[in-house]
């Protein structure tokens, strides 16, 4: 069998092909990082035996890639998605694979491959684990001023950002509230077509960038608002992907 990556983080990826060409027979053609990249080469090749498919990229999600072919082949997808969310996997018998990937996890879930179930049946099952998992992204968060609780609309956040070993969110008024979960959570659990990782500290929200332009090393410079205190740079990795995020 041949298969495709398609995953936005190059360690994980390379990773993943590693590990399938030492444990498995199956043949990697490419590996791409973001849902336009993917679906183009789709559009110009056969459609290969299997996608090792993530859930959330950078410009859009895995869904995106599946929505452009005809029909479905055999997926496995990779995730960083906590338990409620793999629950709906689980349901609807389909496999996946938890990051960071493991050898066993791998031959278990290409051995399932040979069990699959009828075309019929598996363009049913994404399409019920695609409604699930879009309504499950994360609508509030539960932030602690002072002594009260205060609920925040995630269309009232403008970005998230990790600073000083701690995760804050910023509304769109500019108010800078902590929050307990570390920023790799909070990927895992919001929109991708509204928010963007560009670096390891900070997440933003399209409807909240002001500017953007060159700046050194091939990044990008990002002017926010309400305004972030530091320069807010999209890393090198990250540029063409983030591009293609906003021109899908």
């Amino acid at each position: 069998m041949n298969a495709i990556i398609i995953e936005d983080e190059q360690l994980t990826a390379d990773r993943l092909h590693s590990l399938i060409s030492k444990h498995t027979s199956i043949e990697v053609l490419e590996t791409f990082y973001s849902v336009k990249s993917a679906v183009s080469w789709l559009q110009d090749h056969s459609i290969p035996d299997i996608l090792f498919l993530d859930i959330q990229l950078g410009d859009g999600t895995g869904f995106d890639v599946l929505e452009s072919l005809d029909a479905y082949p055999q997926v496995i997808f990779t995730t960083a998605f906590d338990k409620y969310v793999l629950d709906a996997f689980k349901y609807n018998s389909v496999d996946y694979l938890l990051k960071p990937v493991k050898a066993e996890e791998l031959m278990k879930a290409v051995g399932k491959l040979e069990k699959m179930k009828s075309q019929n049946e598996m363009n049913a099952l994404m399409q019920s684990l695609q409604s699930q998992i879009q309504t499950s992204y994360k609508q509030k968060f539960l932030v602690k001023i002072g002594l009260k609780y205060q609920s925040i609309s995630i269309q009232d956040v403008a970005y998230f950002y990790s600073e000083s070993s701690s995760t804050y969110l910023r509304t769109s008024k500019g108010d800078s509230l902590i929050i307990d979960q570390p920023l790799d959570e909070i990927q895992t659990l919001i929109d991708p077509a509204c928010f963007f990782r560009i670096n390891r500290h900070m997440i933003i929200c399209d409807q909240f960038i002001e500017s953007i332009d060159s700046f050194f090393n091939n990044r990008l410079l990002i002017g926010l608002k309400p305004k972030y205190d530091q320069q807010v740079i999209v890393s090198r990795d990250k540029v063409k992907v983030f591009k293609e995020w906003l021109d899908r």
